[in-house]
């Protein structure tokens, strides 16, 4: 066997669509994390693997809610603007040339660039290694029409969604057809 042994998990299980999951600080300004480290844990439900010091965490056990933004490779350069690290007295999405609009049904607004929203509401944590995995139920989601795929769900190879490759030397790859 020519394989070397790996010890890390996430060494390994690298190719998810990138997010950003805004939130909003005390003061009131938006806050803006990318993530990639996720997965669908039922029909509404949607676990997500934050530091437990960061301050999307932190807001989301204050404010009890956050908003999932998919976005497009366009706004990639965006993805590393929300992954620094930025005092609460500002707010990513200013540095990364981003906007929001009013969420349907929180108070945590959404970004309008992105193709995709889900409003969520914090529904239960386990802490697993140095993260904490953070539940989240959906309460409502926005798709831009132009990418709804024939089963309802978000087609990522016509939206262009980012792929987080590597991190934290970031990579970032995009879907294409096999045709």
């Amino acid at each position: 066997m020519n394989k070397v042994r790996i010890e890390k998990g996430t060494t390994l299980c690298r190719t998810r669509p990138c997010m950003i999951i805004t939130t909003l600080h005390e003061n009131g300004i938006v806050n803006a994390g990318t993530f990639g480290s996720y997965t669908n844990a039922g029909p509404q439900e949607i676990a997500i693997a934050i530091g437990s010091s960061s301050h999307t965490y932190t807001n989301i056990k204050r404010t009890g809610e956050f908003v999932i933004n998919i976005p497009h490779i366009g706004i990639a350069q965006a993805l590393e603007i929300c992954g620094g690290n930025v005092p609460i007295t500002e707010s990513e999405l200013d540095k990364a040339n981003l906007t929001t609009e009013p969420a349907d049904e929180i108070k945590t607004p959404i970004i309008s660039e992105c193709v995709a929203n889900v409003e969520c509401k914090y529904w239960k944590e386990l802490k697993v290694g140095y993260h904490i995995l953070v539940l989240g139920k959906m309460i409502c989601g926005h798709l831009d029409k132009r990418y709804v795929d024939e089963d309802g769900s978000i087609d990522v190879v016509k939206a262009r969604v980012p792929f987080s490759i590597r991190y934290p030397s970031p990579i970032y790859a995009v879907l294409a057809n096999a045709d």
